[in-house]
């Protein structure tokens, strides 16, 4: 890697920070797609600039704490699973599925095969 000269790191710097932009540009689309919104994260600017002479050592998590719904998930799925436990010890069914079908399918989806 020594042979490279200053102006083709340049340039392969350069191709590499655009096709990081790209690909969460990319992912930005997808994301816009399934939940209907862009997410916060990809409104804010990159926590390093994209010119020749970048500084790396800028390159840190920043993570504002906006915008999650990690807790709000946990607290449905959570929800959700005593929902399951409640219709499993009382016999009835959830969303016209019994216990049995709704771990049938959990089966079937999350746990792969041998």
């Amino acid at each position: 890697m020594g042979d490279f000269s200053t102006q083709q790191k340049l340039q392969l710097t350069r191709q590499v920070r655009e096709r990081y932009q790209q690909d969460r540009q990319d992912l930005g689309q997808r994301e816009q797609l399934l939940y209907g919104r862009t997410l916060s994260y990809f409104e804010e600017e990159p926590p390093y600039s994209y010119d020749d002479e970048a500084n790396y050592s800028g390159m840190g998590d920043k993570s504002s704490g906006k915008g999650g719904t990690l807790g709000l998930r946990i607290l449905l799925a959570a929800i959700l699973v005593c929902l399951l436990a409640l219709a499993d010890r009382r016999g009835d069914t959830l969303f016209g599925l019994t216990s049995g079908q709704i771990l049938e399918y959990l089966r079937y989806d999350c746990i792969p095969s041998p």
